[in-house]
């Protein structure tokens, strides 16, 4: 469960430097599962004003400073059900290979596509993304690893 590639760590906090989102769902809980006790990291940090929001997929493993990070949390059970209700600048689906013993990643990478105007996926995603032609998907590279970028448009 536990992430420890810096470069993860890099792409989400840039990701959301560069895009300025105003609402992030976090699929996987990526700070929960890089250790994380705060927003910041590797002096990097998401907004407190950021509404961040948390898709749990490893709801075994609990810590009450999750609950000050994460504006809400939700069960992956019922994101994969389509109980999670909103519209998000910016998903995030970071760790892949870690969330394939709990859920159909093709679904995940569907159900995250739906909520969010981008998604951001990493190196593991290519294998898992249909893509409609009216997406666009940039390429991200940091130090050799490759992350996706996907524009869905106007929501």
């Amino acid at each position: 469960m536990i992430l420890k590639n810096e470069n993860d760590i890099y792409i989400f906090f840039e990701t959301i430097g560069q895009l300025e989102p105003r609402s992030v769902l976090d699929i996987g809980m990526f700070l929960k599962r890089i250790g994380s006790v705060s927003r910041k990291v590797m002096n990097r940090e998401a907004p407190k004003e950021l509404q961040l929001d948390g898709v749990d997929a490893f709801p075994e493993i609990q810590f009450p400073v999750w609950d000050r990070i994460y504006n809400h949390r939700f069960d992956l059970e019922s994101f994969c059900q389509g109980r999670v209700s909103g519209t998000y600048d910016l998903s995030v689906v970071l760790g892949l290979e870690g969330l394939r013993a709990k859920a159909d990643i093709a679904h995940i990478m569907e159900r995250a596509a739906g909520c969010a105007a981008y998604v951001l996926a990493d190196r593991a995603a290519e294998q898992w993304i249909k893509l409609p032609s009216a997406w666009k998907v940039m390429d991200l590279q940091v130090e050799g690893d490759v992350y996706f970028l996907l524009d869905m448009g106007e929501r």
